[in-house]
């Protein structure tokens, strides 16, 4: 018997309503934690909101494969969400180079990467870090340099300012596991 959450969740996903489908999912996903097409409905799900086509394509492809008997599909289409994810994110990142170039020279800003240089020069992180902190901003346009960057705010004694950052953090990566340990880091 089909849970009733899921397919509600399927109906809401083809009307391309993902914040709704994603509810749905969960909900049959507490019901029955080890349904598969749930926790993969639900990360279709999650994509869906912001590339709505390729979701519905992967749901369709994952499908197919299902019914095809095919085994292991939720793995494979796990491991095609992976690499859509990162292909998009070095994309975004190609397109957004002149961008975040003109915004260094706009903000007398320093990019993250050659902040970590400007580290390597001085003595440490909290050397470097006083030294610019109120002349020079630093831009940061990768997931993995912001979680970095908020880890060595932690480590160095800069509590109180790596949480101006969190509400934000938490907010374009909620589930982010890195993210979350620093956070309760933070809080003991």
């Amino acid at each position: 018997m089909i849970n009733k959450y899921l397919k509600r969740g399927i109906s809401s996903f083809y009307k391309k309503d993902f914040l709704e489908a994603l509810l749905y999912f969960s909900l049959a996903l507490k019901e029955q934690p080890d349904s598969k097409e749930a926790r993969i409905s639900a990360m279709l799900s999650e994509f869906g909101i912001s590339k709505k086509d390729e979701a519905i394509a992967l749901y369709e492809y994952y499908l197919i494969n299902k019914d095809s008997g095919v085994e292991n599909s939720e793995e494979i289409i796990e491991e095609i969400i992976d690499s859509i994810d990162f292909s998009l994110e070095s994309l975004e990142t190609l397109f957004l180079q002149d961008e975040i170039e003109a915004k260094i020279n706009e903000e007398n800003g320093i990019a993250y990467e050659d902040f970590k240089t400007y580290i390597d020069n001085k003595k440490s992180f909290k050397e470097a870090f006083e030294d610019i902190m109120f002349s020079t901003k630093v831009i940061i346009y990768k997931k993995d340099d912001f979680i970095d960057f908020l880890e060595k705010l932690i480590d160095n004694g800069f509590k109180d300012l790596s949480m101006n950052y969190f509400e934000s953090a938490v907010g374009l990566y909620p589930h982010d596991e890195r993210l979350q340990e620093l956070v309760k880091k933070v809080e003991s």
